[in-house]
């Protein structure tokens, strides 16, 4: 299949994540096992038949890409749980600005001067969302935005951590070491959780699990090392359109000025900065 289409297809069922989330209505830590646990044991029987080690090619950097991975698909979930589809995601698309921040602190990279003037239109865009609702910290919108901005500065380590292992390990190998921590992490949670998910919310989590954290991710991490660095992040834009329409869609939810105004900060920004990058 073509990678540019394989990137496509994947960041549209990524955008479905949020209707698995609202509707199985799980604990956070439970509903990241179904996300990453299902993975994890489909790639585990997957490398085990074909005789390979599992931890073949495990450094502790990856162990703490893949820790890193656990606390972003924590919060995640509980922030995609807690906010609306439509604001969430586009805090989530936030994550740019911080990828721009982390090469100029932690690689040295210079900032060209344009993009100086851009950075605030980021930081306007997430006052406004912010805006759009109850600013306090017993507010659920506001835990789950905050929740999904921390997401979007570990979306940023993560990204590129991948991107640089993308060539040295198979799909599935990056599946797995995605995978393993937060399902090691999640699994004594789903074991003491009362009361036990009903059969709904075990079919929502588990379709949550074969859609996009096989079928998504095995698309994903396929059209990654093909594709540029330029090419993935443009194509990664789809996961807005499809998650803002599961939410109009699944949710009746409605696109307020603040959300329009704050989206169109957040996402113009992110679009001068990698057109000048």
């Amino acid at each position: 299949m073509n990678p540019v289409l394989q990137l496509a297809i994947a960041t549209l069922i990524l955008g479905t994540s949020g209707v698995f989330i609202k509707l199985a209505a799980l604990s956070p830590f439970v509903m990241s096992f179904f996300r990453a646990g299902i993975p994890l044991l489909f790639v585990s029987g997957l490398l085990l038949y074909q005789r390979e080690p599992l931890f073949k090619g495990v450094t502790p950097g990856l162990l703490f890409i893949s820790f890193l991975d656990a606390v972003r698909g924590l919060c995640y979930i509980f922030g995609f749980g807690y906010a609306d589809l439509s604001s969430a995601v586009i805090i989530l698309y936030t994550w740019p600005l911080f990828a721009t921040l982390f090469s100029w602190l932690f690689l040295k990279e210079a900032i060209p001067r344009r993009n100086l003037w851009i950075l605030p239109c980021f930081i306007l865009g997430i006052v406004v969302i912010y805006a759009n609702g109850e600013i306090s910290f017993s507010s659920r919108s506001f835990i789950g935005l905050t929740s999904v901005l921390i997401a979007a500065v570990l979306v940023a380590c993560t990204v590129v951590m991948y991107k640089a292992k993308s060539a040295d390990f198979s799909v599935y190998r990056l599946i797995f070491y995605q995978n393993l921590m937060t399902g090691l992490i999640a699994f004594p949670f789903l074991l003491g959780t009362q009361p036990w998910p009903n059969l709904f919310q075990i079919s929502m989590g588990s379709i949550y699990g074969i859609s996009v954290g096989i079928v998504g991710f095995l698309l994903f991490f396929s059209a990654l090392s093909k594709l540029q660095a330029s090419t993935t992040a443009l194509l990664c834009y789809l996961e807005i359109l499809s998650t803002i329409l599961c939410g109009i869609i699944f949710f009746q939810e409605q696109l307020s000025p603040n959300i329009v105004l704050g989206a169109s900060l957040i996402l113009g920004g992110s679009f001068f900065l990698k057109k000048n990058q």
